[in-house]
């Protein structure tokens, strides 16, 4: 077991503390919720430990696992597609709209943003990793070092793209983003559908743990969104277990990373593309 100060939790889903055994990474263990089926790391790192990590991106009790990662400008190309594609009734009117990109890491997403935003739009950002923050800044983004608060300057759009899993109480999260988000605002999250699937063996990749916290499938996801005071407007799934994929895990397990080799085109698992918007 890591050596790190533990907390055993109920579901952030729907609070039961009934749970099942589902799998294993570098010490930690994920559980399924009985009631709802939400995965989650239980015990998990006390919440100090938590927060020290985001904010410098390494868990210093855990090997010192650096996840800080770096800057990936492809990703700026993806998500315009993405956006384009989803939001296309937003830049077809033309309107100034203020947007917020929460987990902002580099940048990526704002840019990705400004490319589409018509003339006059804000592109904001927040981001708690100091390195990461710093280095967006650097490159004259409007992004802010920390965390959400709810007085933060009201915006139409919050996006939040592969952070669902790093949150630990992901309904408490909502709240905050329904007070920053203007009345009729949208939500864009993007995260994957891991509680969907059975088997441990049936996810061809890493769980990236303690880093992530917590798993969902499209029905908590639902869950919290509803919970929350959202309607979903548009859901899409798009699988990731192409070739290119499959060739990566080859290397990573080759190098002695925790992943599972599995053929192409044979896993369940799918990124979640959800677009919500405020109810009154």
């Amino acid at each position: 077991m890591a050596s790190v100060s533990l907390d055993h939790i109920c579901c952030p889903n729907c609070g039961s503390h009934e749970c099942l055994d589902w799998a294993e990474e570098k010490g930690f263990a994920v559980v399924r919720c009985v009631t709802c089926q939400l995965l989650y790391v239980n015990p998990r790192p006390v919440a100090t430990a938590i927060d020290a990590a985001v904010k410098t991106g390494v868990h210093e009790n855990v090997g010192n696992l650096d996840v800080r990662s770096q800057r990936i400008p492809r990703k700026i190309r993806s998500y315009r597609r993405i956006l384009r594609r989803m939001f296309g009734s937003v830049w077809k009117v033309g309107r100034p709209i203020v947007w917020l990109d929460v987990g902002a890491g580099y940048g990526e997403i704002m840019e990705a943003v400004a490319g589409l935003a018509p003339a006059g739009s804000q592109v904001l950002g927040v981001e708690p990793m100091e390195a990461k923050a710093k280095q967006a800044i650097a490159r004259g983004l409007q992004l802010t070092h920390g965390y959400l608060r709810s007085d933060h300057v009201p915006v139409d759009f919050v996006s939040v793209v592969d952070v669902f899993s790093h949150i630990p109480q992901f309904a408490d999260f909502l709240v905050i983003v329904r007070d920053v988000l203007k009345p009729g605002g949208e939500l864009f999250i993007e995260t994957g559908n891991l509680a969907d699937i059975e088997h441990r063996s049936h996810f061809p990749g890493e769980l990236g743990l303690p880093d992530h916290l917590v798993f969902a499938g499209e029905r908590q996801i639902r869950n919290f969104l509803e919970r929350g005071g959202f309607e979903v407007l548009e859901l899409e799934r798009l699988r990731i277990d192409g070739v290119a994929y499959f060739v990566k895990n080859v290397i990573k397990a080759f190098i002695g990373r925790s992943v599972l080799i599995r053929l192409p085109y044979t896993s369940r698992y799918r990124r979640l593309l959800v677009r919500a918007r405020k109810r009154s």
